[in-house]
């Protein structure tokens, strides 16, 4: 006999569905908010994700005096470049790190040891002396109203952080002539120095003899520094001529061997130290980190005793004919009575077919079944009386009567005398 735990589990108990139909909403409406969005960053990310407005002249700066030109323009030759905010020479050491302008006040000795602890730490570094600096427009904070030449003081200021003995200067109306590979750039009037101790690669031929535009030099014997005297070979503006662009991407091209070109924007004041905790709390990661704080809240609301509609709670005893009959069989099966069930079934069956064809009641045995067979082939039935019975009858009847094999073959069996009485009553289009 089967216990009441058992037939309580047997029994489907009430709503069981985790949601109720306004939270299903609820939940689809927030997948698609999250489908949207990720394919909003996939395709506006940058746009998003950009910096507050700057024309200085930094990686980030659109203006005529900035760097973003060349940074863009590496990018489309696929050449690996970062605007570096934190740890710039580390990220160098298999490229070539570039401080283009730097800030150094000439009453800081700090920012001073901190350019030339950069600097030193980089296998091959480009330094780029400043030469202009420019008012922010106000109707495009992006743009600048006007440059000012930057005073002679603080790019003296660079030249000392780098313990370099050079003399600056400002303007000179020259030809520009290259003493290696490196195309000369062009330049309307171009900032030059003067150096004993540094390599001249490309120079300023002018009335007063030649200076040095680009020129190369070694500190501490670990570092190879080349020194850009005119940022307006690689600035945004300066970049508009095509003989400028070709020596950009040839000095860097040169420089890197390879690696990555690292533009330092420390110097400029975009310091920023990683955080993992701040990056996820910034815009756009932070559309991630809600959603993955909101996924975690509907687990963690499912994971709950309550989560969703109430479940029924089964009664003691459970009703109806679907119980009953799963019933009667386990215990027909338990007691190994399913060739019995089965017999009692057939018979049962041939008796229900004789009532529904009205057989003529005179006809028992043989001749029923006889009369049967008739009736099968007339309507074209597949399944024959005769091999049901014999089928039946040889079902075991001893010890092996509750083996998997034989409860199989015996609901094989009921199902094909069902087959047998639809076919029968209703014809064999209606067999199944």
């Amino acid at each position: 006999m089967s216990t009441g735990s058992e037939i309580a589990q047997a029994t489907p108990v009430g709503n069981t569905a985790p949601f109720s139909r306004r939270m299903l909403y609820g939940v689809i409406a927030v997948a698609v908010a999250s489908l949207l969005a990720a394919l909003g960053l996939a395709v506006f990310g940058d746009e998003l994700s950009g910096s507050e407005p700057t024309a200085g002249a930094n990686g980030y700066s659109q203006s005529a005096i900035g760097h973003a030109a060349l940074v863009e323009l590496l990018e489309e030759l696929d050449v690996p470049v970062v605007r570096s905010r934190d740890a710039s020479a580390a990220k160098a050491q298999h490229g070539v790190l570039v401080v283009a302008e730097p800030v150094v006040p000439d009453d800081d000795p700090a920012a001073a040891k901190k350019l030339r602890d950069m600097v030193t730490a980089a296998p091959r570094v480009l330094v780029v002396l400043p030469r202009w600096w420019g008012s922010a427009d106000p109707d495009k904070p992006a743009w600048i109203e006007d440059r000012f030449p930057v005073a002679s003081a603080e790019i003296q200021a660079v030249l000392a952080a780098l313990e370099l003995d050079a003399e600056v200067e400002a303007s000179v109306v020259a030809t520009l002539t290259s003493e290696g590979e490196l195309p000369a750039p062009v330049l309307p009037d171009v900032q030059t120095i003067t150096a004993d101790e540094v390599l001249g690669e490309v120079w300023a031929e002018h009335d007063d003899g030649p200076t040095i535009v680009l020129g190369r030099t070694w500190i501490d014997d670990d570092t190879e520094l080349w020194l850009l005297a005119d940022p307006g070979a690689i600035n945004n503006v300066g970049l508009r001529e095509p003989a400028n662009a070709r020596f950009a991407i040839a000095l860097l091209d040169e420089l890197r061997q390879g690696g990555p070109v690292v533009f330092d924007e420390v110097v400029h004041g975009f310091e920023h130290q990683p955080s993992l905790w701040r990056a996820l709390f910034r815009f756009p990661l932070v559309l991630a980190t809600m959603t993955a704080l909101l996924c975690a809240v509907v687990l963690l609301w499912a994971a709950v005793g309550r989560f969703g509609p109430a479940r029924a709670a089964p009664s003691a005893v459970p009703s109806g004919k679907d119980f009953l009959i799963r019933h009667t069989a386990a215990l027909l099966h338990g007691a190994g009575h399913d060739a019995h069930a089965v017999r009692r079934y057939l018979a049962t069956t041939i008796q229900s077919v004789r009532v529904a064809l009205h057989a003529p009641r005179e006809l028992q045995g043989e001749a029923l079944r006889a009369w049967l067979e008739r009736v099968r082939v007339a309507r074209g039935g597949t399944i024959s009386l005769l091999d049901l019975e014999r089928d039946v009858e040889a079902l075991p009847r001893g010890a092996h009567r509750r083996s998997r094999l034989f409860t199989k073959h015996a609901v094989e069996l009921s199902a094909r005398i069902h087959r047998w009485r639809l076919e029968m009553t209703h014809g064999h289009r209606h067999r199944t």
